[in-house]
C-alpha cells in the first residue's frame, strides 16, 4: 500500500509539475487555436479549384461580352456632333 501511494504520488507531482509549467501550457494553447483555426477553413480540392477556375473563365468571357454589347449600343457622339455641325452650317 505504501508503494502504491509513493508511486501515485510521484505521479501526481509529475504530471502537476509538467501541467503547471509555463512552456508546456503556452504550447497547448497554441495547439488548441492552431485547431481551431483549421476547423474554421474549409479544405479545396484540386477540382474545386478547377471548378472555380472555369466558373471565372465564363464570367469574364460574360462580362467581355456584355461590354462590347453595351458599348455596340451607345450612340456615337462624333456622328451626333457631326450632324448637329451639319444642321448649324446649312441654316
Amino acid at each position: 500500500m505504501t508503494e502504491e501511494n509513493s508511486l501515485i504520488g510521484r505521479v501526481t507531482r509529475a504530471t502537476g509539475e509538467v501541467a503547471g509549467n509555463a512552456v508546456v501550457s503556452a504550447t497547448r494553447e497554441r495547439a488548441q487555436k492552431a485547431g481551431r483555426v483549421a476547423k474554421g477553413q474549409l479544405p479545396a480540392t484540386r477540382e474545386d479549384v478547377m471548378r472555380m477556375a472555369e466558373q471565372l473563365d465564363r464570367i469574364e468571357a460574360s462580362l467581355s461580352a456584355l461590354t462590347k454589347q453595351v458599348e455596340a449600343a451607345k450612340p456615337r457622339k462624333r456622328a451626333a456632333a457631326a450632324s448637329a455641325g451639319n444642321a448649324k452650317t446649312e441654316s
